[in-house]
């Protein structure tokens, strides 16, 4: 073989195996989990000099709604193309907005001390429930029964947690958080609440025993706590600090299963996917990250690899899945809420969601109710 001939044949190779490189890449990246940007809309009318502090999907998802920190509207989406359906406006920031499990009403928390009650079709004020401090949290229970809110410390050692029975609007239950509450969460069975706020303390109440002090999670003292939440199966509890700081307690033995921290930057947001197989976390630097449970329970593990990584500009104040996982909205400090569809990294999706269509389709065929 001359020279040219053996040239050819090495040219060959690395073609071929940069091909086999090139395949190999592709095959990791398609089942690599992942964020895939969809839209992105303008929420608060003062852009950079904006702030949108939360977003939260219907849910039946075609739905979403938006609490802005400056020039204060409570905005209407539609999901399916962004289309802004109505606006209503209110007299200070909101902090947080969610609806109500039927799809009826959405409700807003601001700093003017009031929670509203809009129509979730109209935007009609329905009602006002009137606080004694400004309102940071607030959630409904997953079947509509409570609505709880979180307020600013109003004197030392004072931050009051309030539910409220719905729809009347009556107060329920009034119970003392220890600081300002910053973020409340439900359990999936709605027999909990969770709270968090500038105590450093994660604290978990017994809803339907008159809201009793069942367990008191301790972050450290520097951190706070910015954000909570119960786990999809309620079997741990995570929760963010000022400082990037990511707590996991396992719910019935209180012991922390993990302390870490990705960023040394604050920790606005974290929400699970419904299968509670990921945790997505975002805050104070331009990403939204995507961490593998499994890998967070894994106390063998001595750092945290993050799964996926997504630009987003500015930073995040907000994160939340719709009901079956397939799309994330995300709430941003440059006045914009941002359509995401996320991307697992199980490969027969597909297959089982056809598998499924058909089944439901046989039985209509055959008269068979589902």
């Amino acid at each position: 073989m001359n020279l040219n001939q053996q040239g050819k044949v090495i040219g060959i190779l690395i073609v071929f195996h940069l091909l086999l490189a090139s395949e190999a890449v592709h095959a990791q990246q398609e089942k690599s989990v992942r964020l895939s940007p969809v839209w992105v809309r303008v929420a608060d009318l003062y852009g950079e000099y904006g702030s949108v502090e939360s977003a939260e999907f219907s849910k039946d998802n075609r739905y979403i709604v938006s609490g802005t920190k400056f020039d204060n509207q409570v905005v209407m989406w539609r999901t399916s193309d962004g289309t802004e359906l109505w606006r209503a406006e209110t007299d200070e920031e909101i902090e947080r907005v969610g609806w109500a499990p039927d799809g009826s009403v959405v409700a807003s928390c601001s700093e003017d001390y009031l929670v509203r009650i809009y129509d979730a079709k109209s935007g009609e004020l329905l009602k006002k429930l009137q606080h004694t401090q400004g309102i940071d949290a607030l959630t409904w229970s997953n079947n509509g029964t409570w609505l709880a809110t979180g307020e600013e410390e109003s004197g030392e050692g004072v931050g009051k947690i309030r539910v409220f029975n719905m729809p009347g609007g009556t107060l329920q239950y009034e119970v003392n958080h220890g600081a300002t509450v910053n973020s409340l969460h439900f359990s999936s069975d709605d027999k909990y609440i969770v709270s968090t706020g500038d105590n450093s303390e994660a604290r978990v109440w017994d809803v339907q025993n008159k809201m009793e002090l069942v367990k008191t999670f301790k972050a450290d003292e520097k951190e706070g706590g910015v954000t909570v939440r119960f786990s999809p199966d309620d079997k741990y509890v995570v929760s963010s600090g000022f400082y990037g700081e990511i707590y996991v307690w396992e719910v019935a033995s209180g012991r922390k299963i993990r302390q870490f921290n990705n960023t040394g930057q604050k920790i606005e947001t974290i929400d699970f996917t419904p299968d509670g197989k990921y945790l997505l976390t975002a805050g104070n630097d331009p990403y939204i990250r995507i961490l593998r449970m499994e890998t967070i329970l894994d106390e063998a593990m001595k750092r945290i690899p993050v799964a996926w990584q997504s630009d987003v500009i500015d930073g995040a104040e907000y994160l939340d899945f719709n009901s079956d996982g397939s799309f994330l909205v995300s709430a941003h400090q440059d006045g914009t809420i941002r359509l995401w569809n996320f991307m697992s990294e199980d490969p027969n999706i597909n297959r089982l969601q056809h598998s499924m269509v058909k089944k439901r389709q046989d039985k209509n065929m055959r008269g068979e109710k589902n």
